[in-house]
């Protein structure tokens, strides 16, 4: 064999064991560097779990939030996990539909199974936030009943992590302004010409009885082979609706006089669903004048509910600007309302 091709045959060599090496780096943890650095969010940033750990005695408890910033668009996902030793019973926090600021979507509850040396117990929350800003989580409080002893002697106590905080953000990069908003124009006359007004009377007349016709013989068959209703609760549908509306980002676009308007009305519709009162149908005034003499609706959201209709009403039909502060107060109130009066027990079927 010639030296040139000793020479090529080593070259050659050596790539293969070079590319051959380079390929197990490239499959052991993504790259000869060790460890693969965090995942990052679209945006470039990066999410970090936030966690608080409280430990007394034989009990241990740790807080922790997937995130200690989101956006609106997203749930804050909060585990809750308690660790015991042998012969201490622990009972997890209870919360109703709300952790202060936070609206629970979903609840999920591991029960008691054993680990090394004890116990564990574990939550899981998904929790909802309609408006950006800096959140507290609160303290969480796990009792527990030690009788390790054995004697008789037992002991009761309780485990409580500090709050935190995270930070919810909105969707649209920038400051709100509301001085950037323009009153709304009144209505242009249009010139209307009459020549053959007759013939278009006619012919609308006609084409709208061949769509009532059409219309009414979809509807017939349609009903005939309907599925069964699917029920969905007054107050979950709300929350969707609150959800949908603060996704559409109106105020961002500065559609404040729009989103007074869809606010108004999924309260409206909410209270016909909730409490059987007509409340879409209404003015301000006629509501207010039917609350009183119904007892459908209970006296302690009578003054809220006024408040909020007339607030609505100021943006709607008196051309008054809010600011931001106001926006805020009005979604909290509407949402506040839905929060409190809901019947979680029963629902009405959806439209």
């Amino acid at each position: 064999m010639s030296d040139r091709r000793v020479t090529v045959c080593y070259h050659r060599l050596k790539t293969g064991a070079t590319l051959w090496c380079l390929s197990l780096c490239l499959l052991h943890s993504g790259g000869c560097g060790g460890e693969a650095a965090p995942q990052a969010e679209e945006g470039g940033q990066v999410a970090v779990p936030v966690a608080e750990t409280a430990e007394r005695g034989p009990v241990k408890m740790t807080v922790t939030a997937n995130k200690g910033a989101l956006t609106l668009a997203e749930r804050l996902k909060l585990t809750v996990e308690v660790i015991a030793e042998e012969g201490v019973d622990v009972e997890m926090p209870r919360f109703g539909g709300r952790i202060t600021d936070f609206t629970i979507h979903d609840f999920r509850e591991t029960s008691e199974e054993p680990v090394d040396g004890g116990h564990r117990w574990r939550q899981e929350y998904d929790l909802d936030v309609f408006l950006s800003g800096e959140y507290t989580v609160p303290e969480f409080t796990a009792m527990f009943t030690d009788r390790r002893k054995g004697d008789g002697d037992v002991i009761e106590a309780g485990v409580t992590t500090d709050e935190f905080t995270v930070t919810v953000t909105s969707l649209v990069e920038g400051d709100f302004d509301p001085e950037q908003f323009a009153d709304i124009k009144g209505p242009i006359a249009l010139p209307v010409d009459r020549t053959w007004t007759w013939a278009w009377w006619t012919g609308g007349g006609l084409c709208a009885a061949v769509v009532a016709i059409v219309l009414l013989v979809m509807l017939v068959r349609r009903l005939r082979r309907a599925p069964p209703e699917i029920v969905i609760p007054a107050h979950e549908w709300a929350f969707d609706q609150l959800q949908g509306l603060i996704d559409e980002q109106l105020v961002e676009q500065g559609m404040v006089h729009e989103f007074y308007f869809r606010l108004s009305m999924i309260v409206r519709v909410y209270i016909e669903r909730r409490f059987d009162l007509m409340a879409p149908e209404w003015t301000t005034e006629e509501f207010l004048v039917e609350v009183q003499r119904s007892l459908k609706l209970p006296i302690e959201y009578r003054g809220m509910l006024g408040g909020f209709l007339t607030a609505c009403d100021m943006v709607k039909y008196a051309l008054h600007e809010p600011g931001a502060t106001e926006i805020e107060d009005v979604f909290n109130a509407a949402r506040d309302f839905v929060d409190r009066s809901a019947d979680r027990a029963t629902g009405r079927a959806a439209a």
